[in-house]
């Protein structure tokens, strides 16, 4: 669910707050927008309400459930109202803490929906059946790398690593020291520069390239983690991934119905 509070929006003063819609008597003000609403266009203003007053609908069935007395509610709350303050050097208003308290009043209903989904083995099977493509992979390598701008300082630091006793180690803290991750992750030969993928192709795994690779980033020092040939992920290993992705989708169909009902049956007033 698109989320309307924003970081931003919690700079808006109270005190300048106007009511847009009343919902089952509780006002819903231009104090959870950021600046430069009123610069949108009708149907924008319009469609912006609507998805307020679906939130609030869901937020006040929500707070009123025991989910707000879960220690794991608390805490989350707690956390993200002394971030939020410590971000803007001040206290939030009602309003905004009710929204901080209602997103996470949401995620918390969909992790708890997410543990009682039940998908069965003849949807996870179906899904595999009907949707081969998404199972097929190219040619494909898994990298750690560090880039830098000049050729110098790529022979420097891959000389370090060619000595090194603890590669995974040392070359993270390789890439921390140019304020990089190191880690990159899989990749097919056609989402990253040719040039450096067929060379790591033909390398062994666990191996540094023995030489920087010059791409339109830089220079690249490359670690190669782990190499597979084309092929289709069979059943088996696609299934724990399908299962996971088909409760998300149960769980969000499952909030999107419960938001409905309660926007259909609410009190709104203009």
């Amino acid at each position: 669910m698109k989320k309307i509070l924003t970081l931003l929006a919690l700079t808006t003063l109270l005190l300048s707050a106007k009511t847009l819609v009343t919902v089952n008597g509780h006002p819903i003000t231009d104090a959870l927008l950021a600046e430069g609403y009123e610069k949108l266009d009708p149907t924008q203003k319009s469609n912006l309400i609507e998805q307020l007053i679906k939130e609030e609908v869901i937020y006040a069935n929500l707070l009123s459930s025991p989910i707000v007395n879960n220690q794991q509610f608390q805490q989350a709350f707690s956390q993200q109202k002394n971030l939020v303050e410590q971000q803007y050097g001040k206290a939030l208003n009602a309003e905004q803490l009710r929204s901080i308290k209602g997103s996470i009043a949401v995620s918390l209903y969909q992790q708890q929906e997410f543990q009682k989904a039940v998908i069965g083995v003849n949807q996870t099977k179906n899904f595999y059946q009907n949707n081969v493509d998404k199972f097929t992979f190219p040619n494909s390598i898994e990298i750690a790398n560090i880039i830098v701008q000049d050729e110098a300082s790529a022979k420097k630091i891959l000389k370090s690593l060619q000595s090194s006793n603890n590669l995974d180690e040392d070359f993270l803290k390789a890439a921390n020291a140019q304020k990089q991750n190191g880690y990159m992750g899989w990749f097919g030969r056609e989402s990253m520069p040719t040039n450096l993928f067929d060379k790591a192709y033909k390398y062994k795994v666990k191996r540094l390239l023995n030489a920087p690779v010059k791409t339109k980033h830089g220079y690249n020092v490359v670690y190669l983690l782990n190499k597979k040939k084309a092929g289709k992920l069979s059943y088996a290993e696609a299934q724990p991934k399908i299962e996971q992705m088909l409760k998300q989708k149960q769980v969000m169909e499952k909030l999107k119905s419960k938001m409905e009902n309660l926007y259909g049956s609410a009190q709104i007033v203009y």
